[in-house]
């Protein structure tokens, strides 16, 4: 079936990388559907209500959204969301809300504390708190008659997509790991902050990979709020797609592990993929990505897979060895640098709109 998709990009005027994608396309009676899968910041959510408007109902007010996925809690995936749901006629919003699973976790939560005085209720009231961007797209779905789903592994949505990550299961798990949850502070490797990763380094490319000779590492990790990610594999008939949040190793090898239960291979159907946490090299690993994506490939040999990844204009990221990574895989890797960038399959082409330079492989790669 024919479809596109634009990941958004608001120019200079935010420095802070976000994902803001969304996706149109048809289904066998040649009816178009439109979905959201995150919305980025406020300048984010405003531009991509500008961009659907324009570009998928060409002018007409009469705009709908099929649906809205908030792929996790992170402001850089959510803020913009509130605008969206705000000024656009949504059918449904899809995300998961901590809270409702106060009474799931309480039992292990208190293990981690000095008492027992901790009550559900009480532990809702701090996830409410911790998580205010989904809270608050809460408040404005109720508040407009927009019904909420949560979303696990095996969910279909509109007939075309299907929930591969988180699970219930892992999603509680996440949530007891949580630095969010607990009410001490629990040092735990598991919980180190993202933002240590960002600032510990400076990126120096201090170290030299060869097409066979990579740097990425097996065993790394990435915060429980990135992992709750929700990945999505959209089913297109011609060619399979998936989005994967800022979800990192587990999230990942549980796609992949889902994924063949039911009978469907990353690695051979799908052309399209969304890089992970803007690049960051605490996501995949060379195992993972051999599953997702294929084994290395010979040098200069491509596949017929692209891989897009949201960033701002001017950012460090994507990491030149996580682009190496993908390109040794055949895949030609696409970045948004502020832009709003464009894939499609057997849809119109857009007047005015011109071919984008894939990102080159280079030996040079930034010191662990």
């Amino acid at each position: 079936m024919a479809y596109e998709v634009d990941f958004i990009g608001v120019g200079s005027s935010v420095k802070k990388d976000a994902d803001a994608i969304a996706i149109r396309w048809k289904d066998n009676n040649d009816m178009y559907h439109i979905g959201i899968y995150d919305g980025g910041l406020q300048a984010h959510g405003e531009k991509m209500v500008e961009h659907i408007k324009k570009y998928y109902f060409e002018g007409n007010n009469d705009t709908y959204i099929d649906f809205i996925i908030c792929s996790h809690s992170d402001s850089d995936h959510t803020s913009g969301l509130k605008y969206v749901i705000e000024n656009m006629n949504v059918k449904a919003l899809y995300m998961n809300r901590p809270w409702l699973y106060a009474e799931d976790i309480i039992e292990d939560v208190n293990i981690e504390l000095t008492d027992g005085r901790i009550t559900a209720n009480s532990l809702e009231e701090r996830l409410r708190a911790k998580y205010k961007y989904v809270c608050e797209l809460e408040n404005i779905a109720e508040e407009k008659g927009i019904p909420i789903y949560t979303i696990f592994q095996g969910d279909v949505i509109e007939n075309a997509f299907t929930v591969l990550s988180p699970t219930k299961e892992l999603y509680l798990q996440l949530m007891v790991e949580s630095e969010k949850t607990p009410l001490k502070e629990v040092e735990s490797e598991i919980n180190v902050s993202e933002s240590f990763f960002r600032k510990a380094y400076e990126y120096i490319k201090s170290l030299i990979e060869t097409w066979k000779k990579e740097e990425l590492k097996e065993e790394v990790i990435t915060t429980a709020e990135n992992e709750m990610s929700v990945i999505l594999l959209g089913q297109m008939v011609e060619e399979n797609i998936i989005f994967t949040g800022d979800g990192g190793i587990r999230a990942l090898r549980a796609s992949i592990d889902y994924s063949e239960s039911i009978g469907v291979s990353i690695k051979d159907t799908v052309k399209f993929i969304q890089i992970p946490h803007h690049g960051g090299r605490h996501n995949v690993s060379p195992s993972v990505l051999n599953s997702l994506i294929g084994e290395i490939v010979e040098e200069g040999e491509e596949s017929k897979k692209v891989a897009f990844v949201s960033v701002a204009k001017d950012s460090d990221h994507p990491l030149q060895m996580v682009v190496n990574a993908f390109t040794r895989r055949g895949v030609k890797v696409y970045k948004t640098n502020g832009n709003i960038i464009h894939h499609q399959k057997n849809m119109p082409d857009r007047e005015g709109w011109t071919t984008l330079k894939k990102l080159d492989f280079s030996s040079n790669v930034e010191e662990w």
